[in-house]
């Protein structure tokens, strides 16, 4: 079965996008949008690939 592949970066904006929401729910933009992008980013990264 194939899977398909998202386009790069998806993932990583997505992870902005949580963060910066979150942030300012929480009044805590500049942690928020830091962790975003760090969560973002290991989503994006972060998976086996397989050969």
């Amino acid at each position: 079965m194939k899977t398909k592949k998202s386009k790069k970066g998806v993932k990583l904006g997505i992870g902005i996008i949580l963060g910066i929401i979150i942030g300012y729910l929480t009044s805590n933009m500049q942690l928020w949008f830091v962790l975003g992008i760090a969560i973002g980013a290991a989503l994006e990264y972060g998976g086996k690939k397989k050969s």
